[in-house]
């Protein structure tokens, strides 16, 4: 379960980026496993790669295009 910090991670990548969801998630769960409390700024190099100033030095973000969802879910 994503804890407060998480969230705020997570909501400031949705706002200032194109990330989709499910990788914002993952990116804002890593940081916070590095003790990342605040994102300062997000510039993108180029197409899906990022750099990341945060409150706990620079991270290196690199995302992908895919067509997501990747799930299938129906009732049966």
């Amino acid at each position: 379960m994503a804890n407060k910090t998480q969230n705020l991670l997570f909501n400031f990548i949705r706002i200032y980026t194109n990330i989709d969801d499910i990788q914002s998630r993952f990116i804002s769960y890593k940081l916070e496993l590095e003790n990342v409390k605040n994102i300062n700024e997000i510039s993108e190099d180029k197409t899906h790669n990022y750099t990341f100033d945060t409150d706990s030095g620079f991270f290196k973000v690199i995302t992908v295009n895919l067509p997501l969802p990747i799930s299938k879910v129906t009732r049966i």
